[in-house]
């Protein structure tokens, strides 16, 4: 086996996925039209941000819960009821899970939120959602009462198409505290929903004047152009706080109405193929392109409000990062696969493989370099030690260090992060945590059975100079629980560097 054959086998996986994605009813386009790598010359062009591994474009202003959402930190949505009075032809609610239940029920939203406060959950960012949620406005405004109450740092925000707003919920929810309301807006280009699209209109309008921060949030069409601009222009002038430009997506199903409207899937749907558990589906072909000529208008016509392109991407980065950042808290985990890192761009965890014959004539290097590090590394830790020893000596109750490496569980991590939000450890679990013996580092990994090596990524510029024939692979993995819920790394793509 060589490097190619190894990647190969991806190759397959990926081409599998095509074939039972086609059994929804929706074709590929034919040949990808809008490459990822396009995404940064746009932000260059018009002086946006370009962030989240080059997922989330924006300019002017972008919403603190967006920013979070990026990792899913100390963030959390609660819907009332996927009840709803519009019948969008690309909703995803039903690939929610028990969809059909909570069509004709509704979740205690505000006993939730303090069932999550009693078991120690800390949030910076609250959502309510639905369906609908002023479908129940008394929920909602519980659920505000107990955010306050319970997180009144904050930011809650609330999504609504705004079929039921007057200026007395308005009044009601600026007084129970909503910082952020987002509004759905549809250009579908049906007149029969022109009514539907007025009103709309006239609720943000209305909105204004109650509540922080008014924003749009809609997906966008790759036939959208002209409606669109004119609707920016007209929001701006209505003094909108921003507007969330959504990459469309297929949720598979309801294939008949997108295949209508000429719709087709984007080639290449995900940088890095996984299973994402974000219910919103697979792009469409077209949508990016006219989400960043809207990022290009804005900034040429010099409009006020912010605009953040959110790519069907950046809705995925959270559940990677939550998945592998058990690598970082925990220490003894984390040795056990030294030849792994965690990339702070896209959160994946990373190394590099040498494969087939490559893998032994690498190997014996690998190995030195590896006596090296752990050298290196032992001689860290001692250095670490002592400094800890003096400080003990020092001070009968060190201030707790966040930023050590001295976190060995994520039961530590969790008291970490109570540490933060003020709550203090007792000195006896602060000695606890320092004394923790720390395992030691593997930094290369071989299966001679497989004929595979790897070893960090760190090491590459080094490996190359040693062995200039060699194919070097980047390795992509993610941390998934095994039947026992025991943490296992899981290899998802494999690319030639």
């Amino acid at each position: 086996m060589d490097a190619k054959e190894y990647i190969a086998a991806f190759d397959e996986v990926k081409a599998d996925f095509e074939k039972s994605v086609a059994e929804f009813g929706l074709p590929f386009e034919a040949k990808e039209t809008q490459l990822r790598e396009t995404r940064v010359c746009v932000a260059e062009q018009c002086g946006c941000h370009c962030e989240n591994g080059n997922a989330s474009l924006w300019r002017n202003w972008i919403s603190p819960a967006c920013v979070a959402c990026r990792t899913g930190e100390r963030t959390a949505t609660f819907f009332t009821s996927l009840k709803c009075s519009r019948h969008c032809y690309f909703c995803f609610n039903p690939n929610q899970e028990d969809y059909e239940y909570w069509l004709s029920h509704k979740r205690d939203i505000a006993g939730e939120l303090r069932e999550a406060h009693a078991a120690g959950a800390g949030f910076d960012c609250l959502a309510i959602t639905g369906g609908e949620p002023l479908l129940f406005k008394s929920d909602v405004y519980a659920f505000l009462d107990a955010a306050r109450e319970l997180y009144p740092q904050a930011h809650v925000r609330l999504y609504t198409c705004g079929d039921f707003l007057d200026d007395a919920c308005l009044a009601e929810l600026r007084d129970h505290g909503l910082d952020e309301i987002r509004f759905s807006v549809k250009l579908d280009g049906d007149e029969a929903l022109a009514p539907e699209h007025a009103r709309t209109l006239d609720a943000i309008e209305r909105a204004v004047a109650f509540i922080p921060d008014v924003m749009v949030e809609m997906p966008v069409g790759p036939h959208d152009g002209l409606a669109m601009k004119e609707l920016l222009v007209r929001l701006d002038a209505m003094g909108v706080r921003g507007v969330n430009l959504l990459e469309f997506g297929f949720p598979l199903c309801n294939a008949e109405a997108f295949a209508e409207r000429g719709l087709e899937l984007r080639q290449n749907p995900y940088p890095i193929l996984y299973n994402y558990w974000y219910a919103g589906g697979l792009p469409i072909a077209g949508s990016e392109a006219e989400c960043l000529e809207f990022m290009r208008f804005a900034a040429e016509r010099g409009l006020r409000l912010g605009v953040h392109y959110c790519s069907l991407d950046n809705k995925n980065t959270g559940q990677i990062y939550q998945q592998n950042k058990g690598f970082l808290l925990d220490k003894a985990f984390a040795a056990a696969h030294g030849w792994l890192h965690f990339d702070e761009e896209d959160y994946f965890l990373k190394c590099v493989k040498v494969v087939g014959n490559d893998a032994s004539s690498v190997l014996g290097w690998a190995l030195g370099e590896d006596l090296v590090a752990v050298e290196r590394d032992t001689t860290s830790e001692q250095a670490t030690a002592g400094e800890r020893s003096v400080a003990n000596e020092q001070s009968v109750v060190a201030e707790p260090d966040m930023e050590s490496e001295r976190v060995v569980t994520v039961e530590q991590a969790v008291e970490n992060e109570r540490n933060a939000a003020g709550e203090q450890a007792t000195a006896s679990e602060q000695v606890v945590a320092n004394e923790a013996p720390s395992a030691a580092v593997r930094f290369v990994d071989y299966d001679e059975s497989a004929q595979v090596m790897a070893f960090p990524c760190a090491w590459l510029p080094d490996a190359r100079n040693a062995f200039p024939a060699v194919d070097f692979i980047e390795s992509l993995n993610v941390v998934e629980l095994d039947d026992s819920g025991m943490p296992v790394v899981r290899e998802v793509d494999a690319r030639i560097v």
